[in-house]
């Protein structure tokens, strides 16, 4: 009896020390962000004359100076090119799966998430994306699906994870069209700032589900600044929430999002696991549009800033940052310069080599000036009516909102305000590959404690039994 008791007290210290190890983990998903898009961000804050930084360093290069840095590959189970479903399900579960397969592996096995596993543990929890939460990337981790497009039972399954933050857009993905048509919710449609804008994606709406979650709800900035509550759900756009080029003066930005959640989920006395993604940056690189992107990378790298300052002053803090996949192929290139435009530059006294144009350092400058997505330009200018749609209001709106003076006598030849966009895309010494994603290897970087030595090149489920391992040993 007595050889019992001491073993049974022994095992009860073992459990108590290791509950009593706090540890945190904040895992960063750059969505899209391959090695190239994050590299305009690396470039922009060095070498733009209006560079924002004082020191001339982002707050990426700053983290990648103190970290563990290693390449990724996310091959799914058949094919080298991957979605965000696949590559979320890889990392947030460790399974190899498919294309489209959501937190469910090749098998259909459901294995435990990493917030499940944090759970147990007794930490906190959070996801949060500045695009909708029932998209790919933060519910792979509340998910068993094989259709990412399954979203009643996606959005049902992120109001039953048990997670202590959940925040982003993606109202749309919780109501009906018969939700926003019963009067006893009138009343809460009415406080909602974006409700005009709903466009419901279910047959079988989840509002009710949603307003008696338990979870106190949020729809906008103010209201989730004065949020005191150990859980919070907030949505704060009806699909993404409105992109940083042109923010909505009542979106939190991710920023904002991610100092709520540190705020709250620090409070347990275990440790948290928390997700960041800036899904928005895939958005804008599946348009193509290297201002909206560089946009989406500054608000992220306030983010990192935030995410930084705070792992350094919590030292039981490990800090992941990746990307799920390449979009885009985005890059700048060199190009031959010739006729008219090759007389202007030399005129202008534009360095070219060997008549070529390398894009000079200038046109960070330019990109970082465009005040709306390019999709939105062309929207608003052909709404404007044949009658003002002349070469003349082209040059001038482009100069207002791309940064930059097409020469009117190019304007006059095309006449076609999309060509004079990818007019300037080229002459600004930018080029894209495709409108969808890339096989690229992607970046990893470990900051803080638990990082592995030299991690090389790693599988994307090798990323979730790092932090895995950080979460049960602390090593």
């Amino acid at each position: 009896m007595k050889k019992l008791s001491f073993a049974f007290f022994v095992l009860l210290f073992a459990v108590v020390s290791f509950a009593a190890e706090k540890k945190n983990i904040i895992f960063v998903v750059a969505d899209g962000g391959g090695p190239a898009a994050m590299g305009l961000l690396l470039q922009y804050a060095r070498y733009a004359e209006n560079s924002p930084y004082a020191d001339r360093t982002s707050n990426l290069e700053k983290i990648f100076a103190g970290s563990e840095l290693g390449i990724v590959l996310n091959a799914t189970k058949e094919t080298i090119v991957t979605d965000s479903a696949a590559a979320g399900t890889h990392m947030a579960k460790g399974t190899l799966t498919y294309p489209e397969y959501l937190g469910m592996g090749a098998d259909g096995e459901n294995a435990e998430s990493l917030l499940k596993k944090a759970q147990n543990l007794g930490m906190a929890t959070g996801l949060i994306t500045d695009v909708y939460l029932s998209d790919a990337t933060p519910s792979a981790y509340t998910a068993n699906v094989n259709s990412r497009r399954n979203y009643e039972e996606i959005s049902a399954a992120l109001l039953n994870s048990g997670a202590d933050v959940l925040l982003g857009g993606g109202l749309n993905y919780f109501t009906s069209d018969k939700d926003l048509k019963d009067e006893k919710y009138a009343g809460i449609f009415k406080k909602i700032p974006y409700s005009k804008e709903l466009s419901p994606a279910l047959k079988n709406g989840l509002f009710e589900k949603l307003i008696t979650s338990g979870y106190p709800l949020v729809f906008d900035k103010k209201g989730l600044q004065k949020a005191k509550s150990d859980k919070l759900l907030g949505l704060f756009g009806p699909s993404a929430i409105q992109f940083s080029v042109n923010p909505a003066p009542y979106a939190p930005t991710l920023k904002d999002m991610t100092e709520k959640a540190l705020e709250i989920l620090s409070r347990n006395k275990n440790g948290f696991f928390l997700m960041v993604e800036a899904g928005a940056l895939d958005w804008m690189l599946h348009d193509n549009d290297q201002g909206a992107a560089l946009a989406e990378l500054l608000e992220l790298d306030e983010t990192l800033g935030l995410i930084k300052d705070w792992a350094d002053k919590n030292p039981d803090t490990m800090v992941v940052i990746t990307a799920d996949h390449d979009t885009g192929g985005f890059g700048f290139q060199y190009r031959k310069v010739k006729g008219d435009e090759l007389e202007l530059k030399k005129e202008q006294g534009y360095p070219l080599y060997d008549k070529k144009d390398y894009s000079v350092k200038s046109n960070l400058d330019i990109i970082a000036k465009q005040t709306k997505m390019q999709r939105d330009m062309k929207s608003e200018f052909n709404a404007l009516g044949e009658k003002r749609q002349t070469p003349k209001a082209i040059q001038q709106y482009l100069i207002e909102n791309m940064g930059y003076e097409l020469p009117l006598d190019f304007i006059e030849d095309k006449g076609d305000f999309d060509d004079c966009l990818k007019e300037i895309n080229k002459r600004l010494g930018v080029t894209w590959s495709t409108g969808n994603h890339t096989g690229s290897p992607l970046f990893v970087s470990f900051y803080g404690a638990g990082a592995p030595k030299k991690p090389g090149v790693l599988h994307n489920t090798e990323i979730n039994k790092i932090i895995e391992r950080f979460l049960y040993d602390g090593k």
